[in-house]
């Protein structure tokens, strides 16, 4: 989960722990870890909405009355015994 992270020092811009940027006080991260020593810290966390991308449109079922296609098998021509 993304986490918004807010610097103890209003509208600092620069390095944060583990790399993340802070601009104008305010950095994300999904990190973990830096999330848990920002925690720890005194950081103000956020959670951010992580919206997925929207599922794919299902394909439409055929039409009621298109034809089947017919299983795989022998085909009548040959039939046990003909060589």
């Amino acid at each position: 989960m993304t986490m918004r992270i807010t610097a103890p020092v209003a509208g600092y811009s620069g390095d944060g722990p583990g790399g993340i940027q802070f601009l104008d006080g305010i950095a994300e991260t999904d990190d973990i870890a830096v999330i848990g020593y920002c925690q720890g810290a005194g950081y103000d966390l956020d959670p951010l909405d992580d919206t997925a991308p929207p599922d794919p449109e299902p394909e439409p079922d055929p039409a009621p009355n298109a034809p089947q296609a017919k299983p795989a098998g022998r085909s009548a021509s040959r039939r046990k015994g003909d060589a």
